[in-house]
């Protein structure tokens, strides 16, 4: 196995200094340039090189191997452990225990779907079409479900035919395999620069590049990405033009129509994340609506209805239906025909209208909450958003706000896993506001945070 020569550069980042080892490490197997297998540098070197002590390079690697980064074999140094590229991106928080407030997963309220969802389970077990929902079924989804697809679709203004909508495991199956389909190893894909972590470990595992857009309080620049086509070679930008996650950030029509024309001009497929979107009040035009002929555009039923209803759906240009729907079969054949046939019905009944309500007025009241116990701090906050995007007072930074959180009983989501590539985790924090259980518990969330933001965060003691 080759030996490498890695040597971070500690300088330009925060923290104590074995940490500044452990984040750039795992920065550098995230961008492919350490190799699995690889021999890290003996302590004693790389602390030489790095003019720290021997304990703290030491401390570094075994803080990297308990990340699951680093293998340390006795007699023949530390190596890149199997898996550990994807297991940087696909390491995402644990689901917080029953007595700590959940504010770091993006989700509706279950309760809001489960009376629906019991009626609808016993009406399935009575019908005649149960055993046929059972069996395989066509890989681009059951006709009558790519209908209901078209259906919830069109009432975010895409007129679309079922022909080209295409049911799958969720957005994430969808958005995997637009990747697959439209992109090749090695290929740069355009992502804003605050992105939804999921796409982070999909580019890991199809060994893609991604390059950040620059952001501002209307989502995406469209000069940004006009430099961006032109100065590289990307064929691809992902997106999420409502209510965008992490930031909360919703893009007017204009700056779409921009955004469309740069795509345009340069021959861009666009990957619209359109999950949010019927949460936005002003049900801006999707931007499919202004390039529908490059445009994969893809939302579900996770965030609208119920987090473990994993149906998605994808409306393609007639020209990229068919290596789309490749792509998903080979990724995971089908979605699953019983939850589809679920999200089928309730498209039709009403049901979905219902619960969409139910959601959106149950963020809407959090909102309210949240506006009123951060009154002072600068937030981000879209009406009817699940999350709000919170700027730190000096001198917190996102970390040591999640590490103070969890120590008092409040789950956050680490910033860094927003972060593409190498670039400067911002001093500000993701906040789900739909994911606690009760209003009560979203206020104490709140009020420990508020309570945390309005001290000094716990010195580090340095490490030499």
């Amino acid at each position: 196995m080759r030996r490498s020569d890695w040597l971070p550069t500690l300088d330009d980042r925060p923290g104590p200094k074995y940490l500044r080892i452990v984040d750039a490490l795992a920065e550098d197997i995230y961008a492919g340039r350490i190799a699995t297998g690889e021999r890290l540098p003996t302590h004693r070197d790389l602390a030489w090189k790095l003019g720290v002590t021997v304990g703290t390079v030491s401390r570094a690697y075994a803080e990297a191997e308990r990340r699951g980064l680093l293998v340390g074999e006795v007699g023949r140094g530390s190596f890149v452990r199997a898996g550990a590229r994807s297991q940087q991106t696909l390491a995402m928080p644990d689901q917080a225990p029953p007595t700590a407030v959940e504010l770091g997963i993006n989700r509706p309220p279950a309760a809001l779907a489960a009376p629906y969802f019991a009626r609808t389970l016993r009406d399935l077990a009575d019908a005649e079409t149960l055993v046929g929902l059972m069996n395989y079924q066509a890989h681009t989804g059951r006709w009558d479900h790519r209908v209901a697809g078209a259906r919830l679709i069109r009432r975010r203004g895409l007129d679309v035919a079922a022909e080209r909508v295409l049911v799958t495991a969720g957005a994430e199956h969808a958005i995997a395999a637009s990747l697959m389909a439209f992109c090749e190893p090695g290929d740069e894909v355009l992502v804003e620069q605050l992105t939804w972590s999921g796409v982070r470990a999909l580019a890991s595992l199809l060994r893609l590049t991604l390059r950040p857009i620059a952001l501002d309080a209307y989502g995406a620049v469209p000069e940004a990405l006009e430099a961006a086509c032109r100065s590289g070679t990307a064929r691809l930008f992902y997106t999420i033009p409502s209510i965008q996650n992490p930031t909360s950030t919703t893009m007017p029509a204009d700056r779409r129509r921009r955004i469309a024309e740069v795509a345009r001009r340069h021959g861009l497929a666009l990957v619209e994340d359109d999950i949010y979107g019927f949460l936005d009040p002003a049900n801006t035009p999707p931007l499919a609506g202004f390039a529908p002929e490059r445009t994969i555009y893809i939302t579900a039923t996770s965030k609208l209805m119920a987090p473990s209803l994993r149906v998605g759906y994808a409306a393609l240009p007639e020209d990229r239906v068919g290596r789309f729907a490749a792509a998903a079969r080979a990724s995971n054949w089908m979605a699953p025909p019983v939850m589809a046939e679920v999200a089928s019905r309730w498209i039709a009944d009403g049901t979905a209208d219902t619960l969409l309500a139910d959601v959106g007025e149950t963020a809407r009241r959090r909102g309210a909450i949240a506006r009123d116990l951060l009154d002072g701090h600068r937030f981000q906050l879209a009406e009817h958003a699940f999350h709000l995007w919170l700027d730190l007072p000096e001198p917190w930074r996102a970390l040591d706000l999640v590490n103070a959180a969890k120590a008092r009983g409040v789950a956050l989501t680490p910033t860094d896993l927003f972060v593409p590539g190498r670039r400067e985790t911002p001093h500000s924090i993701r906040l789900c506001l739909t994911a606690p259980n009760t209003e009560d518990d979203l206020r104490r969330g709140l009020t420990v945070l508020s309570e945390l933001l309005a001290q000094e965060p716990e010195p580090l003691l340095a490490i030499a």
